[in-house]
């Protein structure tokens, strides 16, 4: 009995000491362990940018990116017979409206350059067609070029101009659709184009030159100032028409509104040819803002030259008028290669 006993215990033992033995059980395999990863660094923020405002309408900016798609220009009827050429009423169509003006043809299909002469302030009331733009563009059409003279935006049967413009940034306008719808004349060298600007029409011709590259040439007869501030404070604060409902101002309230609407601000060597051509005896517009202008193109390097007319007043007559439209046909032509 004690035999036995002791043999169990024995056998008890021998089987505690298997199970607890690792030398032939495989080990139940465990994970590797992965190795960490360092955090990847929070992305910096890039602070938002500030929207930049958008230009009013009447800047440069805004109408060198404004389309001009012009129309058919529809010659009506012969206003005259010149030597050389016939005169003609014509109108074309500039932002839902009609524009009328003259143009004046020369004989033959050509192709023949162009000039588009734009007349100075002259109240709606007082203007007859042709006023202050048949003396500068009947002697070049004489001369084998085509000349238009658009009669502006409420001025002899044109439609109004643009609501949201100044009256002379609405009269631009209405000058670059002219310049698009040359496209359908026939006998038009579109590619030779030249503008011609008496007082405020001088100042259309400043603003078109820096706008639109298809201009080539300017002649400028006693202009405004490059400086549209000049400007609004010798007239058009006086007529609220001049500034519309476009929101521009006042120069002192709205200073950098002027800025962007003054060439001045936007000459370079890549504008055209400049004439200016004044009188010494001029009672409208300073001799300072004349020779303030031509320093502003000869730093920009533009091909330019000013023409004082001793004793002449701001509109020519007579011999001091044929030399000044002589000069003003051989800038043109040199300007154009012809």
């Amino acid at each position: 009995m004690r035999w036995r006993t002791w043999r169990t215990g024995l056998l008890a033992v021998a089987l505690a000491g298997a199970s607890c033995s690792g030398g032939q059980t495989a080990a139940t395999p465990r994970p590797s362990a992965t190795p960490a990863t360092a955090a990847a660094p929070a992305p910096t923020a890039t602070p938002a940018a500030a929207p930049t405002p958008r230009l009013p309408a009447y800047a440069i900016e805004s109408l060198r990116a404004r389309a001009y798609p012009g129309g058919k220009l529809t010659l009506g009827d012969q206003m005259a017979r010149g030597q050389g050429y016939t005169k003609y009423h014509m109108s074309w169509p500039s932002g839902g409206q009609t524009m009328t003006g003259t143009i004046s043809l020369p004989d033959g299909a050509g192709p023949f350059p162009v000039v588009v002469v734009n007349h100075g302030f002259i109240p709606p009331e007082r203007y007859w067609i042709g006023q202050d733009s048949g003396i500068f563009g009947d002697p070049m059409a004489a001369h084998g070029f085509i000349s238009v003279a658009p009669n502006w935006p409420g001025y002899s049967g044109s439609g109004p101009g643009p609501a949201d413009l100044p009256q002379i940034v609405g009269q631009v306008v209405t000058a670059l659709d002219l310049v698009s719808s040359l496209a359908t004349l026939p006998q038009a060298d579109i590619t030779k184009i030249a503008f011609v600007g008496h007082s405020n029409g001088g100042g259309i011709s400043e603003i078109a030159m820096v706008t639109d590259a298809r201009i080539k040439a300017v002649v400028l007869h006693g202009p405004v100032s490059t400086d549209m501030a000049d400007n609004a404070s010798m007239w058009w604060l006086a007529r609220p028409e001049s500034l519309a409902s476009s929101g521009l101002g006042t120069p002192d309230a709205n200073p950098d509104g002027y800025r962007h609407l003054s060439p001045r601000n936007y000459l370079t060597a890549a504008n055209p040819p400049v004439l200016i051509i004044q009188g010494t005896a001029d009672h409208t517009i300073p001799a300072a803002w004349t020779n303030t202008t031509y320093s502003a193109l000869q730093q920009a390097g533009i091909r330019s030259k000013l023409m004082w007319f001793d004793g002449a007043d701001h509109d020519f007559v007579g011999a001091n008028l044929n030399d000044a439209v002589a000069a003003q046909e051989a800038w043109i032509r040199q300007a154009l290669g012809l």
